[in-house]
């Protein structure tokens, strides 16, 4: 069975390429770059994916600290509307990391 190929120092590259790993992710990050405060229903309408896509989607980046909700989950109730903005310093932090993996920065 094939192994799983990790090459050295490649933990620096985990959390960039797991949160922004793919075109959902950060299609939404650039939305909401020039759309703060939005809605999910907003984010879903403006970039025409599915609303389940969307709500996955902000968690991940939720939980990756990319994104800010308002009010915070843990204090959300249910049925609120709910108001997502980027975190600039997080995503220009994890920007930077895989800056340094790619050798770039």
């Amino acid at each position: 069975m094939p192994r799983y190929t990790r090459p050295a120092n490649s933990e620096h590259a985990e959390d960039p390429i797991n949160a922004l790993g793919n075109r959902v992710r950060a299609m939404i990050i650039g939305y909401l770059r020039e759309h703060p405060d939005s809605l999910r229903a907003e984010i879903t309408a403006a970039l025409d994916i599915p609303k389940a896509t969307t709500a996955k989607a902000l968690a991940t980046l939720v939980e990756y600290g990319l994104v800010v909700p308002d009010p915070p989950r843990e204090t959300a109730t249910r049925g609120q509307w709910v108001r997502y903005r980027v975190d600039a310093m997080a995503v220009s932090e994890l920007y930077l990391q895989l800056g340094q993996v790619l050798g770039e920065v």
